[in-house]
């Protein structure tokens, strides 16, 4: 089953069309892209994986996750409007999943194994 997930993932990251890039790292945010973040936020039809925002802000020690649904999920530092990170979003039904390396999962993984001893 996690194999046909697997698949199915890498089917969609593989058709670019499907996603629009919102900022590259590096990039700083546009009061625009503020103002429609907030925007998204306040819309009833935004769905979000709260948990997957969670941590990823906690990862990279951050207070602001900007995404849309079917475009890249960007992470943003706050204090100096630098985007850090990006991750794609998926859709699975009722909302978005972030979708990061698996590297990443990994190290998240451990992480949460450590507190919890």
């Amino acid at each position: 089953n996690s194999e046909m997930r697997d698949k199915a993932i890498q089917q969609v990251l593989d058709d670019q069309s499907y996603y629009s890039t919102v900022l590259r790292p590096g990039e700083r945010v546009s009061e625009t892209e503020l103002k429609n973040w907030a925007d998204s936020m306040r819309d009833p039809n935004t769905y979000g994986d709260e948990m997957a925002n969670i941590a990823v802000s906690d990862h990279y020690h951050i207070q602001l996750v900007i995404f849309r649904a079917g475009e890249l999920l960007t992470v943003v530092n706050p204090r100096d409007g630098c985007v850090e990170y990006t991750a794609f979003l998926v859709n699975v039904g009722t909302h978005y999943k972030a979708l990061v390396p698996r590297c990443e999962l990994e190290e998240a993984r451990k992480n949460s194994e450590r507190l919890n001893k």
